[in-house]
């Protein structure tokens, strides 16, 4: 490992400026937005420490995102839609919890049709569905619905943020990367969803991570020093770290 180590600090170290200003500007557009986020911190590590109930909201946290994958496979929905539900998710519960399995459960149904509402084109964004079963539980579209409203209070209607797959796309297309490197990179983004512990980092510094990797395990070093020049402006030094211990 230390030999990626090196490796990584070298380049992260570079100071170059990206070719494309186009992509440039539109990924320093995301920083901006993605700076507004207040959740930068691993809420549920917190709670375990702090309540009771921190290990049910994290187990629910768990259940759910999965509840969110599976839905989004079998709807076909964008993979955007499928990374902004699970960031409504995490940001909504960042606030606060409940103490309810139920109420945690149709927090996680609403998110998605939040981020369904937000993402899908039409007619794909008008939620038919009467009735979402999680496991055995039945909840109603008026409870959803009213918890929908609830996420956006707590959020301030600040729904629309960057997540891990937004820049998951830039880094990408920086990278130059071949179909091999973006199927994998693509995979890890999916399996970080699962974790709490990448809510300490900014969602496009997991996603920088989880590019090089996938660079790495291609044996593609020019694609990590484009990556690497572009997130170093950011002034991030996480990134060197998160790549070592994802």
């Amino acid at each position: 490992m230390l030999h990626i180590y090196n490796f990584m600090h070298y380049i992260i170290q570079k100071l170059l400026r990206p070719e494309d200003e186009e992509h440039e500007e539109s990924y320093q557009m995301m920083k901006v937005r993605e700076r507004r986020q207040v959740y930068l911190h691993d809420y549920a590590e917190e709670y375990c420490g702090m309540t009771e109930y921190g290990d049910l909201v994290v187990q629910k946290r768990l259940q759910m995102v999965h509840w969110i994958m599976e839905q989004s496979a079998s709807k076909d929905l964008q993979k955007e839609t499928m990374f902004l539900g699970v960031s409504l998710l995490d940001r909504f519960l960042s606030k606060g919890y409940f103490r309810s399995k139920m109420e945690l459960e149709i927090a996680g149904i609403a998110c998605l049709t939040l981020a369904t509402r937000i993402e899908e084109n039409q007619p794909y964004n008008s939620i038919q569905q009467k009735l979402f079963n999680v496991g055995s539980n039945e909840y109603n579209i008026s409870e959803v619905v009213a918890m929908e409203w609830l996420v956006q209070d707590v959020l301030n209607f600040q729904c629309y943020l960057p997540t891990i797959y937004n820049f998951l796309w830039f880094y990408l297309k920086a990278a130059r990367s071949d179909e091999e490197v973006d199927k994998t990179a693509k995979y890890l983004a999916v399996l970080a969803l699962l974790g709490h512990e990448k809510l300490c980092f900014w969602p496009s510094t997991v996603a920088a991570s989880l590019v090089s990797l996938a660079c790495l395990a291609g044996n593609e070093q020019s694609s990590l020093q484009q990556i690497a020049r572009i997130h170093n402006g950011s002034n991030d030094k996480s990134l060197e770290w998160l790549v070592q211990h994802i």
